[in-house]
């Protein structure tokens, strides 16, 4: 078992509740942040691929249970993005910040249309009247993640240090 699985089950877990808390506590201006794109990033670039399956998982019902969205589709989702940055992580530089930074803007785009989608269930009348609140609160979410993600990834390399264990990736990129 290795013990950046857990570290990084952790740390995801923290990223959820410091989103859920900045939310409730904007509540009264009506604006929702969704910077959950960096959870996608590290487990699929550090990990073996059965640990990455594990921490994955654990993470997908995590954020499943605390989000307002169909159980299981984060999970799918987590595990379908993870996959496919699985099997190409020798192209990305994992061990900097700019590559995961990349990923994790591209990748938290995606996961909240799929999740702003996936939670109008095909009614348009409210589809439309929400899309432009919906659109201003993934500017600012794009925007909030330029400074988080950074801090996000030294935070998870910094626990790797603090734990001994392995701070590289398993498969380092050609160089």
């Amino acid at each position: 078992m290795d013990k950046r699985s857990i570290i990084l089950f952790f740390s995801n877990a923290i990223l959820l509740q410091l989103m859920l808390m900045v939310n409730s506590s904007n509540v009264w201006i009506g604006i929702n942040l969704f910077i959950l794109g960096p959870i996608f990033i590290i487990a699929p670039l550090y990990l073996t691929a059965n640990q990455f399956f594990f921490c994955t998982l654990l993470t997908g019902f995590w954020v499943d249970a605390a989000l307002p969205t169909p159980f299981g589709s984060m999970t799918l989702l987590l595990l379908g993005i993870g996959t496919l940055l699985l099997m190409t992580r020798r192209r990305f530089r994992a061990e900097k910040n700019f590559h995961p930074c990349l990923l994790a803007q591209g990748i938290n785009l995606i996961a909240a249309l799929y999740l702003f989608f996936l939670s109008q269930r095909h009614d348009l009348n409210t589809f439309f009247s929400l899309l432009e609140t919906s659109f201003f609160e993934l500017v600012l979410s794009q925007l909030a993640l330029l400074f988080i993600a950074p801090w996000f990834f030294n935070f998870q390399r910094s626990l790797f240090v603090l734990f001994e264990t392995k701070k590289e990736p398993e498969s380092l990129p050609f160089l």
